[in-house]
């Protein structure tokens, strides 16, 4: 008989023991009431940026593009080269999942091309800070967009997940490519010699 009690109050102990821990594990999952805020920076400057919950504690949100929002709201578009690096750091609470998309948009924000033109950019993550390059984007040279020299209205879609929760965070800049000649006017200025440092001795000769 005492050893039947025992092992009652070892279940009970086991089983109280398993539902406290799922507690604590739900208190935790929704100790995150709102997406972390973020920062983002290309070079040395900060790119405005705007989120919107996808999906959020069972809800999901239908809302307007974040690219229309940025462009209604935002005044200026940054530019910057081909091949800069953007670099994006969350306050805290990294997500468990990350995931860039590059798309080509006019200036009302709205997509230019389709799905098939998205471009899924490879993101290197290291301690919960984020970062891709932004090259050149194949879709900008199709013909009936393409004019020489021109600037791209780029938007960055950033989707991070926790868990079942997800949230959008998006950015707009305008990229360029230098042209031939800019490449090699830039290569030939930086191989160029100052010669000012350099002196001009006489030359002596007999007779």
């Amino acid at each position: 008989m005492l050893n039947k009690n025992r092992m009652r109050i070892k279940i009970f102990l086991i089983a109280f023991m398993l539902i406290f821990a799922l507690m604590l594990a739900g208190c935790s999952l929704n100790s995150m009431q709102e997406p972390p805020e973020i920062s983002i920076h290309i070079g040395d400057k900060e790119i405005e940026y705007v989120s919107a919950k996808n999906k959020w504690d069972g809800s999901v949100y239908d809302r307007e593009d974040t690219f229309i929002t940025i462009l209604k709201e935002q005044n200026e578009i940054p530019v910057f080269e081909n091949g800069s690096i953007a670099e994006i750091v969350f306050s805290n609470n990294p997500p468990d999942e990350f995931m860039v998309m590059d798309i080509l948009i006019n200036e009302d924000g709205n997509q230019i091309y389709t799905d098939k033109e998205i471009k899924n950019i490879p993101v290197e993550s290291n301690d919960g800070k984020y970062s891709f390059d932004i090259e050149y984007h194949f879709a900008s040279s199709f013909s009936s967009f393409y004019e020489p020299g021109k600037t791209d209205i780029r938007g960055f879609r950033m989707i991070a997940s926790w868990g079942e929760n997800e949230c959008e965070y998006a950015f707009v800049v305008r990229t360029y490519t230098k042209s031939l000649e800019e490449q090699n006017e830039s290569e030939s200025s930086e191989n160029e010699i100052d010669r000012s440092e350099y002196r001009t001795g006489e030359i002596i000769t007999d007779g």
